[in-house]
């Protein structure tokens, strides 16, 4: 199966003081057992609205679905969702490989 990668953007109330929580749930997701990776990218425009990727991967779909919902249950993770102040996107991704071929 493809690698899967989840993508959150996200507005945060106050990104200085999420600065340091996101770490220690950054810490505490990658522990866990199927969590690929957790990285963070940041938008660099000063005159809009600063957002935050937060771009998850898993080996694989199945994986996933089964790691994903943790995040919501633990306590680490569950006060860096409390830094949130809105969800713009947030989804499964895997590499898009197009299927060259005769259109038809």
């Amino acid at each position: 199966m493809a690698e899967i990668t989840e993508i959150f953007v996200l507005k945060m109330k106050d990104p200085k003081r999420a600065e340091a929580i996101r770490e220690r749930a950054r810490e505490d997701f990658t522990a866990l057992d199927g969590v690929t990776s957790w990285k963070t990218y940041v938008t660099t425009d000063s005159e809009r609205a600063t957002l935050f990727a937060e771009i998850y991967t898993f080996p694989d779909n199945e994986t996933a679905k089964l790691v994903t919902p943790q995040f919501a249950v633990r306590e680490l993770c569950v006060a860096f969702l409390n830094e949130v102040d809105e969800v713009i996107v947030g989804q499964y991704f895997t590499e898009h490989k197009p299927q060259l071929g005769d259109p038809k």
